[in-house]
């Protein structure tokens, strides 16, 4: 039974006297709509259209398909209708990017047009010019292809053209001056070539030409004179070069030379006197991490090992120096003084001995961190001076007696 067949003259008593009648109810539009091939299930002849959204000219469908019915020029009969595309089957979007490991200019351009992508192809191994030049047409922020392993020229010089901030290229581990040269037309502001393990001078001449922000070479655990010299006539904010674990005097001479903002050389291990006293003519910030470890046992803490300590780190970040055990060496004043000089909080956790004069120099940085001074032992001074008696300042006298209800909580 239809909604159509129970529409009727229903009423509903008000009181006892009146009758009132109901409006009729309207067949849905779904009961206008004739299915298809009522008699036969294959046969597809009868459009699913209502009767008034009908193509022009058609009758009204019956129960059986009518005899001559005509369809829109293009139509196949009945609903199911042709269409045509060309389509690329990709694979599952997954944390590697796609797990692709080759990759052809028609997929690459079926990736750059897909709305989920965001630029990563970690199993990409090879990519030739082509190819390069369709992923370049990618509107995010970054094109991550670290598994590539070579890079020539001209592939070089198509993905350059990506308009976005940063290329990501770590998996590279050589690199020619021609590819690099033609990488550094890169507008972008990051440059991140971490696999790198080797860099001729051609080649760091050509990357030094780079105008973005960010030259990141993390994968270098050795850079000779030369190609230091090189690398310091990058002209921008921040060379990055983490995966040093030590450094020449001569190296540490050139590098300073350097005249961006940032030399990052957390990598570095030990430091001797002489390389140290190279570095410190260097007019930005030098980031160290690992060096803070050795510093005060084997990188000795030397006036100028304590300047670099100083240049490191700006900012909230405490600087920790845990082998720091002693101030015993004659020039531990100007040590102190040096390490006064930081822009930012500095640790001596690990203090034991101390002088009062080298004592006053140190707490005059108003954010150092030292042990109680009940637990120091003040030594006579290194230098052979007159030992005189240390009088505790009453601002660090109260920082001291916060440190110690601290500790006692």
């Amino acid at each position: 039974v239809t909604v159509a067949s129970v529409v009727r003259a229903a009423t509903l008593a008000i009181g006892d006297d009146a009758v009132v009648p109901l409006p009729p109810v309207e067949a849905s539009f779904f009961e206008r709509i004739r299915l298809a091939a009522l008699g036969d299930p294959q046969d597809l002849t009868e459009p699913l259209l209502p009767d008034d959204v009908a193509p022009p000219g058609q009758p009204r469908q019956e129960f059986e398909p009518p005899a001559g019915r005509k369809l829109p020029p293009g139509a196949k009969p009945g609903p199911l209708q042709q269409a045509i595309f060309t389509v690329t089957e990709l694979p599952r979007l997954g944390a590697d990017g796609l797990g692709l490991t080759t990759l052809d200019t028609e997929t690459a351009k079926a990736l750059v047009a897909a709305q989920k992508w965001d630029g990563t192809l970690l199993s990409l191994t090879t990519l030739d010019a082509e190819t390069a030049k369709a992923l370049a047409e990618f509107r995010g922020l970054a094109l991550v292809l670290r598994g590539l392993t070579t890079l020539d020229a001209a592939t070089a010089k198509a993905l350059a053209e990506f308009k976005g901030a940063g290329l990501y290229l770590d998996g590279l581990t050589t690199l020619d001056a021609d590819s690099a040269k033609a990488l550094t037309e890169f507008k972008g502001n990051e440059l991140y070539l971490d696999g790198l393990t080797t860099l001729d001078v051609a080649a760091a001449k050509a990357l030094a030409g780079f105008k973005g922000y960010f030259l990141d070479l993390n994968g270098l655990t050795t850079v000779d004179t030369a190609a230091a010299k090189a690398l310091a006539e990058y002209k921008s904010q921040s060379l990055s070069l983490n995966g040093l674990t030590t450094l020449d005097a001569d190296s540490a001479k050139a590098l300073a030379e350097f005249k961006g903002t940032y030399l990052r050389l957390n990598g570095l291990t030990t430091l001797d006197a002489d390389t140290a006293a190279r570095l410190v003519p260097y007019k930005g910030r030098i980031l160290f991490k690992e060096l803070f470890k050795t510093v005060g046992g084997e990188t000795p803490l030397t006036p100028d090992v304590a300047r670099l300590v100083g240049m490191s780190s700006p900012g909230e970040v405490t600087v920790t120096l845990p082998a720091v055990t002693a101030f015993d060496s004659p020039d531990a004043v100007a040590v102190a003084q040096a390490l006064a000089t930081r822009k930012g909080p500095l640790s001596l956790p690990n203090l034991k001995k101390i002088s009062p004069k080298t004592l006053s120099a140190l707490i005059a940085k108003e954010d150092v961190e030292i042990p109680l001074i009940d637990t120091l032992e003040l030594i006579p001074e290194p230098d052979g001076s007159a030992t005189e008696d240390f009088v505790i300042p009453t601002e660090f006298e109260q920082r001291q007696r916060r440190q110690a209800q601290q500790q006692a909580e």
